[in-house]
């Protein structure tokens, strides 16, 4: 019983830091998203 819990513990900790590292560096990731906005350039509908 106690080493069923240690195993499913052990397990659990795997999973969890598998699911973590798995996302490669998302700094680089966001550059992708970022970007400028000339507000000389938007106009306001009405």
């Amino acid at each position: 019983m106690n080493t069923k819990r240690i195993l499913f513990g052990l397990a659990t900790c795997l999973v969890l830091v598998a699911a973590a590292s798995c996302t490669p560096n998302t700094a680089e990731d966001d550059q992708l998203y970022e970007q400028s906005l000339d507000k000389t350039k938007v106009t306001k509908k009405i």
